[in-house]
C-alpha cells in the first residue's frame, strides 16, 4: 500500500536549580531564591506548593523567585519546604525541595521600665525575655540628659553608676535591643531618672551663745 509517515515530536524535560538551595531567614523577613534551568531548555516556567511547620505564608506560587514574607508562629525555628517544578512545552521535569528555616524574634521586658534614682548611685535594670525564644541578648545604645556614666553596652542587666551633672533631674534614656539566632527582635526604650544631691550650708558655720539663749543658725543649698 501507499506509506504514510508520522513525526513524533519529543520535548525535552526542563530542570531546576534554586539559588540558594537553601536559606534561613528571620520571621517577618523575605524568602530571595532564584529559579533557574540548567539543562538548557527553553521557555520554562516554575511552580511551587509549600509545607509549612511553625510557620505562616501563602503556600503555592509561580515565578522565577520565590520572595514572600514569612513568620514564625512559635518560640522555636519553623520550616518552610517548597516543592519546585520546572515545565516546559508542556513537560514537568523533576521537582526539587527547598526549605526555609525562619527564626522566631526574641522579645524583651525590663524590671522595672523606668527607675528613679538618686546621683552618684547604681541603676539596676533586669533584661528578661517573655515569648520562650531561647538563647536572647541584649544589647543597648544610651542618650544621656544632664547626666555622666552612661555607657552603651550588653548583657542581662543595666548596672551603671550615674551621676546628675546640674541642678536639676538629669536622665538616662536606654534603647535595648533583643537578639536571638542572627534575629531581632523589637526594642524597648527604658528612662532612668537620676536626681541630683542638696547640699547644706549653715550661717555661721559654728556659734557661741550663752547659756539660755537661743541659736540663729540658718540653713540652705
Amino acid at each position: 500500500g501507499t506509506p504514510i509517515v508520522v513525526v513524533v515530536t519529543v520535548n525535552p524535560n526542563p530542570n531546576v536549580v534554586a539559588l540558594p538551595a537553601s536559606q534561613t531567614i528571620c520571621s517577618g523577613a523575605v524568602t530571595n531564591i532564584g529559579l533557574s534551568t540548567t539543562n538548557g531548555v527553553g521557555g520554562v516556567t516554575y511552580n511551587w506548593t509549600r509545607v509549612d511547620s511553625g510557620v505562616s505564608g501563602v503556600l503555592v506560587g509561580t515565578g522565577t523567585t520565590i520572595a514572600e514574607t514569612l513568620t514564625a508562629t512559635g518560640s522555636t525555628p519553623g520550616t518552610a519546604t517548597y516543592t519546585i517544578t520546572p515545565s516546559a512545552g508542556g513537560c514537568n521535569g523533576t521537582p526539587i525541595n527547598v526549605i526555609v528555616t525562619v527564626n522566631p524574634l526574641p522579645d524583651v521586658v525590663a524590671a522595672p521600665n523606668a527607675e528613679t534614682i538618686c546621683s552618684g548611685t547604681t541603676s539596676n535594670i533586669v533584661l528578661s525575655t517573655t515569648n520562650g525564644v531561647a538563647g536572647a541578648t541584649y544589647s543597648w545604645t544610651v542618650v544621656q540628659s544632664n547626666v555622666s556614666g552612661a555607657t552603651a553596652g550588653f548583657g542581662s542587666s543595666i548596672n551603671q553608676t550615674l551621676t546628675a551633672t546640674t541642678s536639676s533631674a538629669g536622665t538616662a534614656t536606654y534603647t535595648i535591643t533583643p537578639s536571638a539566632g542572627g534575629c531581632t527582635g523589637t526594642p524597648i526604650v527604658v528612662v532612668v531618672t537620676v536626681n541630683p544631691n542638696p547640699n547644706v550650708v549653715a550661717l555661721p558655720a559654728s556659734q557661741t551663745i550663752c547659756s539660755g539663749a537661743v541659736t540663729n543658725i540658718g540653713l540652705s543649698t
